[in-house]
């Protein structure tokens, strides 16, 4: 990732673009813009600015707008909202075909990165120990909307593109499906987030759980992000942007 000093903007002046901003600064970055519902992101305002890079944790009902602004205006995005991956194609056809770059993901913590990296060793090793089984459990504060976790779909999606003999995931049925991949969801009180894949087996039991303590983490993800999508141009989701930096960093 590039230490060289950027000019970014953030959309979303909330607790996470709060979070964002002063892990940016941190990291030797400037704050040139700020964007919310009082100063909304329009090709006027976005010029203005004039950003390096635009760090989005807005919504979904904006998103895909928002989106069409930043390649319209040449501004490479890291965004971090979910709830528009129905216009994923397009979005991404838009970006391929300028000079701009976008990296998204529903969850830019290094530490879940760090466990995708672990499923995508671990889960290919469970088509030749069959006697494992798998499943996944994620729980949140009682405020949340969605269920399961939009991370919890995607960390579902990369284990079934590693373990073949898993062929789709739901949420438990009766009578329980061993080609199927359950996905579990707790709703309570002020549970920040925490995602756990559990691996059982005759003899042995294994836990692979990540626990987000602050909003930090996300916000370190997103500014490495912002650095990594520097110089390059196209659609690329977290988790391409962490595989191009582990083999990076294990060919250097």
């Amino acid at each position: 990732m590039t230490s060289d000093p950027l000019h970014i903007a953030i959309a979303g002046t909330g607790r996470m673009g709060k979070a964002v901003e002063a892990t940016a600064k941190k990291r030797g970055h400037s704050i040139v813009g700020r964007f919310n519902r009082l100063n909304p992101v329009t090709l006027k305002t976005l010029n203005a600015s004039n950003p390096d890079v635009i760090i989005d944790f807005t919504g979904p009902q904006v998103a895909v707008t928002h989106m069409r602004l930043y390649s319209m205006s040449n501004t490479s995005a890291v965004i971090g909202t979910t709830g528009w991956y129905d216009h994923l194609k397009e979005v991404m056809n838009v970006f391929n075909a300028n000079s701009s770059g976008l990296v998204y993901g529903s969850n830019f913590s290094l530490g879940i990165q760090l466990l995708f990296q672990a499923l995508n060793t671990l889960a290919p090793l469970l088509d030749q120990l069959t006697e494992f089984d798998i499943t996944l459990h994620e729980s949140h504060h009682s405020a949340k909307l969605d269920s399961p976790s939009g991370t919890a779909i995607d960390l579902a999606n990369a284990i079934l593109g590693k373990l073949q003999r898993k062929k789709r995931w739901s949420l438990p049925t009766v009578p329980y499906d061993a080609s199927t991949l359950e996905v579990t969801s707790t709703r309570l009180g002020h549970v920040f987030g925490q995602h756990r894949v559990l691996i059982d087996g005759p003899s042995d039991y294994l836990v692979f759980e990540h626990t987000a303590k602050n909003r930090d983490g996300f916000a370190m993800g997103a500014v490495l992000a912002a650095e990594w999508i520097q110089g390059r141009k196209g659609f690329y989701s977290v988790e391409e942007m962490m595989d191009h930096w582990v083999k990076h960093h294990l060919n250097s």
